[in-house]
C-alpha cells in the first residue's frame, strides 16, 4: 500500500499495465539514440508508417506487431543482426 503523505514511497507492489505498441517503440527508439529514419529503416517499414505508429494514428498488422516486440526484447541484438541497418 502506498502512503499518500510518504516523500518517497515504495512503488514496487503496484500493478504495472503493460506497454502498447506505440511506447515499446518509443522506448526502444529512445534506448537505441535511433532517429525515426534509422529506425524504420531496422524495421524495414516507411518513416511514414513508424511516425503513424508511434502517434496511434495507424496500429500495425501481427507481422510488425512481432518485430516490435523482437526488437524491444533486444534492440542491441536485433540491431546487430539486420545486415546493413546499423543503429548509432
Amino acid at each position: 500500500m502506498v502512503d499518500v503523505g510518504d516523500d518517497n514511497p515504495d512503488w514496487s507492489d503496484v500493478p504495472l499495465a503493460p506497454l502498447d505498441y506505440a511506447a515499446k517503440l518509443k522506448a526502444t527508439r529512445a534506448r537505441l539514440a535511433a532517429s525515426q529514419a534509422d529506425f524504420a529503416s531496422l524495421l524495414q517499414v516507411p518513416a511514414a508508417t513508424l511516425r503513424n505508429w508511434e502517434q496511434r494514428r495507424t496500429k500495425p498488422d501481427a507481422l510488425g506487431l512481432t518485430m516490435i516486440d523482437l526488437v524491444y526484447d533486444d534492440p542491441e541484438g536485433m540491431a546487430e543482426r539486420l545486415p546493413g541497418k546499423r543503429v548509432a
